[in-house]
């Protein structure tokens, strides 16, 4: 757009030219200023300025639209050919960079393409109004294949996250897996301050593992086992807040992420945990069923500060659970290590 704006000023004596040239520039330094800002609140998680970015893209397209009328009025055909080609060029671009916001991109061309299309119309240049006709075409013709575009974007997008939830979520109890328990708490972990900040952020990790599910499984069948981990997820989903993270990491064994909780929250939430799989199933076989549940906890960044310490730790302490009789919460203790 430069390179045509100083075209324009090579070629004629009018003061327009100029006036392009310096709102490029103008426009340049704004928009980049707002891309860094934009950068910037990703990495700090805050909001970023995107409709002030796009509000600069639309002033652009107005001032880009305006400059290639200018240069098709001042009716020499070097510039009217070039505002040709740059307005093609431009309306190609816009429908492929930004099919993900379709309606946008369809102001930005017809911002752009329409001051040209009236200049090429209205031109006394011979044979002009030929291409002012074929204007609307091409331009129908893009916004067909940005929409298009943007179909195959949506489900593109649509098939990746339907993909990443099969991949994360236990399929079972739809409770979310392993591998989602893995992010989560490095997440966590990442957010802990050093020991002298106080922690920055400290959490409980509660791994549980279900007292009697074999002898279960083994009298009813695997049918009735997994009508069994169904409920059992469905009860525990209900027992904890809605800040903390139940997860199935495989067979009868859970985890749970307690964000900002105390030893002493985490001691009642666990109890209540205990109590509440301790009431009989219903798993449709002749007579209720019982079982019971053993929670193991660890402390971040008492008993450690990475993912592996955490869970380490919480093991730990629901092998003590288990072998104190099982049905029982126990913390980890640094001696039990």
């Amino acid at each position: 757009m430069v390179v045509l704006a100083g075209t324009a000023i090579a070629l004629t004596d009018a003061r327009w030219p100029w006036l392009w040239i310096a709102a490029e520039f103008v426009l340049l330094i704004v928009r980049f200023t707002l891309i860094v800002r934009c950068e910037a609140a990703r990495l700090h998680g805050e909001t970023p300025p995107l409709a002030a970015l796009m509000s600069a893209g639309g002033i652009w397209s107005v001032i880009f639209g305006l400059g290639c009328f200018g240069c098709i009025a001042s009716q020499n055909l070097v510039l009217s050919v070039l505002a040709g080609l740059n307005v093609a060029g431009v309306v190609a671009v816009v429908s492929s960079r930004n099919a993900a916001t379709p309606r946008y991109a369809i102001l930005v061309m017809l911002v752009v393409s329409l001051p040209f299309m009236l200049g090429a119309l209205f031109s006394p240049q011979p044979g002009m109004w030929v291409v002012g006709l074929q204007i609307p075409f091409y331009v129908a013709g893009i916004i067909g294949v940005l929409v298009h575009n943007h179909a195959i974007t949506i489900r593109m997008i649509r098939a990746e996250l339907d993909n990443r939830d099969l991949a994360v979520r236990d399929a079972l109890t739809g409770l979310p897996n392993r591998i989602l328990m893995q992010e989560e708490l490095h997440r966590m972990c990442d957010r802990l301050a050093p020991p002298a900040a106080n922690g920055g952020r400290p959490f409980v990790v509660l791994s549980m593992d279900l007292d009697g599910f074999k002898q279960v499984n083994d009298s009813y069948g695997h049918v009735a086992g997994d009508r069994l981990l169904r409920l059992v997820g469905d009860r525990l989903r209900r027992t904890f807040r809605a800040t903390d993270r139940v997860f199935r990491i495989g067979g009868d064994e859970f985890v749970v992420l307690l964000p900002a909780t105390s030893e002493i929250e985490a001691a009642h939430l666990a109890k209540r945990a205990i109590e509440t799989i301790s009431e009989p199933f219903d798993i449709e076989v002749p007579a209720p069923v019982y079982i019971g549940l053993s929670i193991g906890s660890a402390r971040a960044p008492i008993d450690g500060d990475t993912a592996e310490q955490l869970l380490t730790c919480s093991d730990l302490a629901l092998y003590d659970a288990k072998r104190a009789g099982k049905g029982r919460h126990r913390a980890h203790l640094p001696s039990a290590s």
